[in-house]
């Protein structure tokens, strides 16, 4: 009877390691998810730094195991399961701010207005709003802002939320439109002039060497052209040549010797 006693004990270990099933991880909010888990080491009474640092590694996707590939391949003789977590949470909080820089790096204010742009990268992140860290988010909002703006705003960064500082500069743009706007139609009145001044020296260019062609054909004399048709002798002596090579059609050539 002991002995079946003791091999229930020996048996109930590893089933009850078993029953442990970790969610996939989640880099929105990696402490979050330890939080999870750790409440189920908790629940099985696990303790062991080398059990726990196996089950995280277990439960990562190839994306967010390459992030720890190191210490997946090479584990810390010294609290693994810790030195895991301090840099999975690490590693993985700094992948999510580039892949985020990476989502919005394309927008801009355009026309919209401030708080309409806000919505519009709110948007972008859909349910990953909330877990992006506050600075970041509104200094990438920010950074979309016209710099007289930001100036304006500047004192207020830290105190305001990024919501509060969208309306503020909703106004800001309200209060000075034709500021923005002049600066546009000053670049687009200095891009229309220099496209008319471009059709302007085509065709200059193109009245030169129409010029240019006219003068060439004019400056040839019929008197000129006809001298093709006379002998180099005739050329030189006129009526007063010896000689003559044909063909030539100088008048009175008959006269002269060939």
């Amino acid at each position: 009877m002991a002995a079946s006693h003791q091999f229930s004990r020996e048996d109930d270990v590893p089933v009850a390691a078993l029953a442990v099933k970790l969610p996939p991880f989640w880099p929105a909010d990696p402490q979050l998810w330890f939080a999870q888990a750790e409440a189920q080491f908790s629940l099985r009474s696990i303790t062991s730094q080398q059990t726990k640092f196996n089950y995280v590694t277990s439960s990562l996707s190839w994306e967010y195991a390459a992030e720890v590939r190191d210490l997946i391949l090479s584990p810390p003789t010294v609290q693994p399961y810790d030195t895991l977590k301090e840099q999975l949470i690490k590693r993985t909080a700094s992948s999510e701010q580039r892949r985020l820089q990476q989502l919005l790096a394309a927008e801009d204010l355009g026309d919209r207005k401030p708080s309409q742009l806000l919505r519009h990268m709110q948007q972008l992140l859909g349910d990953k709003t909330w877990s992006v860290d506050d600075a970041l988010f509104r200094e990438l909002f920010l950074q979309r802002l016209p710099s007289s703006v930001r100036m304006i705003l500047a004192s207020s960064v830290e105190t305001m939320s990024v919501q509060t500082l969208a309306e503020i500069a909703d106004r800001i743009l309200e209060a000075t439109p034709t500021t923005v706007s002049s600066v546009n139609m000053t670049v687009n009145d200095e891009v229309k002039e220099l496209r008319q001044e471009l059709v302007k020296l085509k065709r200059q260019v193109s009245r030169m060497q129409s010029t240019t062609m006219q003068r060439k054909l004019s400056s040839v004399n019929p008197h000129d052209a006809n001298l093709q048709d006379i002998c180099w002798y005739h050329q030189k002596y006129g009526a007063k040549a010896n000689k003559c090579k044909s063909p030539c059609s100088y008048v009175g050539n008959d006269t002269a010797s060939h």
